[in-house]
């Protein structure tokens, strides 16, 4: 079976996007369009790692890794953040927060499934 991705982009086309990458190599995915939509397809679905947005509206990037890394059946749940926020303290509030990858965009579909690939 192939492992599980939930991509959580307020843009629906990034989110194909990030969706045709990931199924390019194998992977399945789930879309989530913000931080809420996200935690109620985690309760829904067995998920192997989550790639995000940074900036969202009702719950952004930073809050869902927040839940995410406080919730004892998450807690170890890679998440790529995947952003155009390319600012340091972004990157540094990213990784800090829990992200287990800072992805700046437009990333290339190469350097997203390496990470995924080396998180996996």
């Amino acid at each position: 079976m192939s492992k599980q991705i939930l991509i959580v982009d307020d843009c629906s086309t990034t989110r194909k996007l990030l969706s045709i990458i990931l199924k390019g190599r194998g992977y399945a995915t789930i879309a989530a369009e913000n931080g809420i939509d996200a935690l109620e397809k985690l309760a829904q679905h067995a998920v192997d790692l989550v790639v995000t947005d940074l900036n969202m509206p009702q719950m952004d990037g930073l809050e869902l890794i927040r839940t995410i890394r406080g919730n004892a059946d998450m807690q170890n749940l890679p998440v790529v953040m995947v952003t155009t926020e390319s600012d340091e303290m972004d990157k540094k509030r990213g990784i800090e927060m829990g992200a287990s990858a800072y992805l700046t965009k437009p990333v290339t579909k190469d350097r997203l499934a390496y990470e995924v690939a080396k998180l996996l």
